[in-house]
């Protein structure tokens, strides 16, 4: 179904954008097609035809090589074939670039990867193998019939060959024979028959059949009687070539007009296929792009009239609907209201065929089911309307037919008679069209339609941005404010006098004055607020960053502190316990020492003592800091096993895994159980980024595991991915020893699961079960405990 009345079409110069558009197809049966393009409101088909242009746009973007060459209408050679007996040699040399073009293109797509919409089309296309076969070997590349296009043919050319064979070598040897009657050495051909030129004083020497003389008259193109009968001959046997030559064009003819159905099934699939690549050539050419559709309101970004120059036309931001269904556009002439309506209509029209648009791929567009348009003058000498009169009629029709489902753009409403009949005609017209639900643009120059628009909560108004600093229109939209005409300030511009145009405002009334004021105030108290909104917004922006900085950095830096302090008394306390050793070797070994040892063991104790004094220090110093941060934490006054917790002790933070009857909480701290009172739990600290794990917690508390993992039958990589995970589950679950049943088969999987448990620093041992338990097929495995590991 259409959604546009010719009349729009012809408003917004739709056919204009199709000749464009057609440009970028490369035959002319893609061209036709995109001509007869029509706007549809079928939004499957609509979102198919979208979702293929972009996939060319993507092979364009990507860069794939592709070629449409070759691709010609064959509607006017099959009309031709059925009028006529045969078609000639050319015809079937264009018949055969269209089948090897069908041929090349679907292979083309078939090695594509990434592009199913496209390939779904080109694999409708059919090959009619016969006809290409028989083409080919009846005519050669050359375009000219085989000479073997037919045994007859073959035996027909080869006679003829010998037989001019034969006469060449007899007028040869008269050539050399004669020299004196010969005008030129050379054998031509006239009339179909082999001759030779003569002197024109040469016919009474001997006989001749003369078939042609030059323009002089002085060379004869004769025919020795010698050979007049292997000419004869000749003759014969090309009438009889001619004859077998039809026979086979017109075999060919037969069998070009049998495949006629499945040829005209191709063109379909072929001018299909040439629109998609003219569109996604014209979109990347113009910058174009596909809005989202099927919105519940029209929101235009950045969008620019297709058919002016893309380097100076200014882009247009609107949006119709969210509760304002009728947008009402004031503004200055010239200041490019209509161009507004025409661009908004157009570019709908242009999604709707599925033709990228010149916007920002941001926009959304509902699927109407009808564009109504009044733009330009309608005066009509033939049916005796004047301006008025024209736009009122069309009007009429368009309120007949406007529903919740159309779009309606509507120039000047209430021009061309009486400004207080006119606005109070627009009024109605409006409130009529907001009863209805339309989508409604409306551009006027009349006071009381800006203020009903500014009023009414279901209307946006919108203006023509007008620089007063250079008197002139910028051209851009700007929203929720209402345009002055600045009739006065354009005249002065153009010229004329400023005693006219004081006089003309004196002319005004005070309201009409005061009128014109407000909307001036309005304007600019927009545009100021919109500024200090626009700065308020950057500035907060601004904060945010600053404050989600700033957050991140306290948090790194005391994490890396307490980090810091750590490693410095575990390195202490790890120096206190070697030196303790050393001191504990010297008393053991102190009753086998000489006397002069007694110094050193002295010394031993002095630095043992200096350490422990150190290290207490560092250890207050610390605590007291910690002491600080644990009072702002809340202590946890219930907890669950698996709930995340933060051990305020160790600056860690972990996940409760046992809950006993006494004080003691166990804690699973980056796979190692640690024990702790409760008043040493606080909530974590560490909050979890979206989609990521805590860093330190690897998996969930797990109550119950199996003691026996069966991997047989499973390959290398999910064996060894279902024993790590196993492995993690034993250790969860505190379970020291288990089994793996791998089966022996080639030991394949039994030698590459026994590399991965050597490798583990959590198994402490593994070895084959009893013959009576599997033997090699089953590997027993015991895992270390905490104490082991310490």
């Amino acid at each position: 179904m259409t959604i546009g009345s010719q009349r729009t079409l012809n408003d917004l110069q739709f056919h204009k954008i199709k000749e464009i558009v057609a440009r970028f197809a490369s035959s002319r049966l893609g061209a036709d097609a995109i001509d007869q393009f029509t706007p549809t409101n079928d939004r499957e088909q609509l979102e198919t035809e979208i979702a293929q242009v972009e996939e060319v746009i993507a092979l364009f973007t990507n860069q794939k090589s592709f070629s449409l060459a070759g691709i010609h209408d064959l509607r006017p050679l099959l009309k031709q074939a059925t009028e006529q007996t045969s078609l000639d040699l050319k015809d079937f040399v264009i018949i055969q670039e269209m089948l090897s073009a069908t041929r090349r293109i679907r292979e083309q797509v078939d090695n594509l990867e990434g592009f199913p919409l496209l390939r779904r089309t080109a694999n409708r296309l059919s090959l009619p193998d016969r006809l290409e076969n028989f083409i080919l070997r009846t005519i050669d590349d050359r375009g000219s019939l085989r000479p073997d296009a037919s045994p007859l043919l073959k035996e027909l050319t080869d006679k003829r060959r010998t037989l001019e064979a034969s006469i060449e070598r007899r007028l040869q040897a008269f050539i050399d024979r004669s020299p004196e009657l010969i005008s030129e050495s050379v054998i031509t051909r006239r009339s179909g028959r082999l001759v030779i030129p003569i002197k024109s004083g040469a016919i009474g020497a001997m006989e001749f059949v003369v078939h042609d003389r030059s323009a002089t008259g002085q060379t004869l193109y004769a025919e020795p009687a010698s050979v007049v009968g292997a000419n004869n001959a000749i003759v014969e046997i090309e009438s009889s070539i001619r004859s077998e030559r039809l026979r086979i064009l017109r075999q060919l003819t037969a069998a070009f007009k049998a495949e006629e159905g499945l040829l005209l099934r191709n063109q379909i699939y072929l001018a299909h296929i040439d629109s998609l690549f003219a569109r996604a050539g014209y979109a990347i050419a113009h910058r174009c792009s596909f809005p989202r559709i099927g919105s519940p309101f029209l929101t235009l970004i950045e969008g620019r009239h297709p058919l002016l120059p893309q380097d100076k036309v200014v882009p247009i931001s609107l949006s119709v609907g969210k509760g304002q269904q009728m947008v009402v556009i004031t503004g200055p002439n010239t200041g490019g209201k209509t161009v507004t309506l025409k661009t908004i209509g157009l570019l709908m029209l242009m999604v709707q065929t599925g033709i990228p648009i010149p916007a920002s791929a941001d926009s959304a567009f509902p699927v109407v089911d009808k564009i109504y348009t009044d733009i330009g003058d309608e005066q009509s000498i033939e049916q005796n309307l004047s301006t008025f009169s024209g736009h009122l009629k069309n009007i009429v029709e368009i309120i007949k037919e406007a529903d919740s489902s159309s779009l309606l753009l509507l120039d000047e409403l209430g021009a061309g008679t009486d400004p207080q009949e006119g606005a109070a005609l627009g009024l109605a017209i409006m409130e009529d069209l907001l009863e209805k639900g339309s989508f409604v643009v409306i551009s006027t120059h009349l006071t009381p339609l800006k203020y009903f628009a500014i009023k009414h909560p279901a209307i946006k108004p919108a203006a023509m941005e007008f620089d007063h600093t250079t008197l002139s229109p910028t051209f851009r939209v700007i929203e929720g404010t209402a345009g002055r005409s600045n009739a006065f300030i354009i005249a002065e511009r153009l010229g004329l006098n400023t005693r006219l145009i004081e006089r003309a405002k004196r002319s005004l009334s005070q309201g009409e004055i005061r009128a014109e004021d407000i909307l001036a105030e309005l304007e600019h108290n927009k545009q100021v607020i919109n500024e200090y909104k626009n700065r308020a917004a950057h500035q907060l922006k601004e904060a945010e960053t600053l404050k989600d900085k700033y957050i991140t950095l306290l948090a790194t830096f005391e994490e890396r502190k307490e980090e810091e302090i750590s490693q410095r008394i575990r390195k202490l306390d790890s120096f206190l316990r070697d030196s303790q050793r050393q001191v504990e070797e010297a008393l053991a070994n102190l009753s086998h020492s000489s006397p002069p040892a007694q110094p050193q063991l002295s010394q031993y104790y002095n630095e043992i003592a200096n350490l422990r004094v150190k290290l207490q220090a560092e250890t207050v110093a610390f605590d007291k800091e910690r002491a600080g941060k644990r009072h702002s934490h809340h202590p946890l006054q219930k907890i669950t096993v698996g709930q995340l917790v933060h051990i305020n002790s160790v600056s860690r933070d972990g996940r409760i895994i046992e809950c006993s009857s006494g004080k003691k909480v166990g804690v699973l701290v980056d796979n190692i159980r640690f024990y702790t009172e409760l008043d040493d739990l606080s909530p974590p600290q560490k909050l979890r980024k979206p989609g990521k794990k805590p860093a330190l917690i690897h998996q969930p508390y797990i109550d119950h595991v199996d003691l026996e993992l069966d991997v047989r039958g499973m390959t290398v990589r999910d064996a060894i991915r279902q024993t790590e995970t196993f492995i993690e589950r034993l250790l969860l679950a505190d379970i020291s020893s288990a089994r793996i049943l791998h089966g022996k088969g080639s030991g394949t999987l039994r030698h590459e699961i026994r590399q991965f448990l050597s490798a583990c620093s959590f198994v402490k041992t593994f070895y084959s079960a009893q013959p009576q338990a599997g033997g090699e097929g089953v590997t027993e495995i015991e895992l270390s405990k905490d104490d082991d590991q310490a």
